[in-house]
């Protein structure tokens, strides 16, 4: 098993966006990342902790759900240009996560649910909050 290291992501170098309330929204999202993998990674090294677990993966899935949803709202209520690009990242991404809950759910194995959050998740936020998130927070702003 992989040696898993936390916090996935420095809160204080979360990329900033445009709109206060998504640079909120960003650091809500990574202190669940961070509890989460520090449960994992707990875990991994023979402590599990599979009610937390669960219960850390369910708030972080509904918080990300509401997360995009709000976004999603904000980018058709502006008329964003690049809305149906930016939508269906966070639908590829929503169902991917959704995936890792319920493989968690029926198998409860951590390796899987680790790969991603250590390995892929990081690198997706931050690629996705300077490139997507950062455009279209500034086009809020200039609309407004």
């Amino acid at each position: 098993m992989t040696d898993y290291r936390t916090p996935l992501l420095d809160p204080a170098r979360i990329p900033q966006v445009a709109l206060a309330s998504m640079n909120h929204t960003h650091a809500e999202e990574v202190e669940l990342i961070n509890r989460l993998g520090t449960l994992l990674a707990e875990g991994s090294q023979g402590r599990v902790y599979e009610a937390a677990i669960t219960s850390t993966i369910e708030e972080w899935f509904n918080h990300t759900l509401m997360h995009f949803q709000r976004e999603n709202e904000l980018m058709e209520s502006h008329g964003f240009p690049a809305y149906p690009v930016h939508r269906g990242e966070h639908e590829r991404v929503l169902s991917l996560i959704d995936g890792l809950r319920q493989q968690w759910l029926k198998q409860q194995e951590i390796e899987p649910l680790a790969r991603f959050l250590f390995e892929q998740w990081p690198e997706w936020f931050d690629s996705h909050v300077n490139s997507m998130d950062r455009v279209t927070a500034q086009f809020i702003v200039q609309s407004t």
